[in-house]
């Protein structure tokens, strides 16, 4: 799926990632923060167990809905007040994953827990660190607006398309209404930046996120992200139907 940036509410909130192409990339997170941010809680060693060689900044675990809308479609099978837990899971679990994009943290993205299947799930992260690490540049990952956060109920109907996708289904999913603007950069050692990738503001990019919620001892509360859809390719609007529209 694609995914690219959406600088959602409050704190530091990229939106996904939808800056390449694809059926399943990735979309939303927040920005990085800045290198004087102070540490979160836990050691180093930590950290490190979950695949950082750093600690992120405290304001990750601090992150809010901000603006951001939560509108419950369960039609009751989840309460509003579990929805707007689950959204704020998922808008945290998105600053982690910026700051570990903006880091280059490929091996946090692989072992920290935000995903089950991280190698699909972050597919499109981990090959835009490894190309821009093999060219010795640093990255910088602005993400989207993140206007509405919907959670729907997604049918076990489409286990096997989750599966063939090499997903993992799950009962509910975020669908992410987000717009531009949105860049990934690289920059090098003078300073000189390319950009690689880019939404242009005002221009839609939205996803579908499937998941579950999860109580990190380090991280907090965060939704595991097991699945995340492209809701503006034409081979996932078809299958996925209303799941996608807005």
């Amino acid at each position: 799926m694609l995914r690219l940036l959406a600088a959602a509410a409050s704190i530091v909130t990229l939106a996904g990632c939808a800056l390449g192409p694809g059926t399943s990339q990735h979309r939303s997170s927040p920005a990085a923060a800045p290198a004087t941010a102070a540490p979160a809680a836990g050691s180093l060693e930590a950290w490190q167990q979950k695949g950082a060689n750093q600690v992120p900044p405290a304001s990750l675990v601090g992150v809010g809905l901000g603006s951001i809308e939560v509108v419950n479609q369960t039609s009751g099978a989840v309460s509003d007040t579990d929805a707007r837990r689950w959204a704020l899971a998922y808008v945290r679990a998105n600053a982690y994953e910026f700051w570990a994009w903006n880091s280059q943290q490929d091996a946090f993205l692989l072992r920290s827990g935000l995903s089950q299947v991280p190698a699909t799930v972050f597919s499109y992260d981990l090959g835009t660190i490894q190309d821009s690490k093999a060219a010795g540049v640093r990255l910088e990952v602005t993400r989207l607006v993140l206007r509405r956060l919907v959670l729907r109920t997604v049918p076990e109907a489409l286990r096997q398309t989750f599966a063939s996708h090499l997903f993992l289904w799950t009962q509910y999913a975020f669908y992410l209404d987000q717009v531009g603007p949105s860049r990934l950069e690289w920059i090098d050692r003078t300073g000189a930046r390319t950009t690689k990738a880019s939404i242009d503001a005002g221009v839609g990019s939205s996803e579908l996120v499937g998941g579950t919620l999860a109580s990190d001892p380090l991280m907090g509360d965060i939704w595991v992200s097991n699945s995340d859809w492209d809701c503006t390719a034409p081979g996932v609007r078809e299958p996925f139907g209303p799941l996608c529209n807005q």
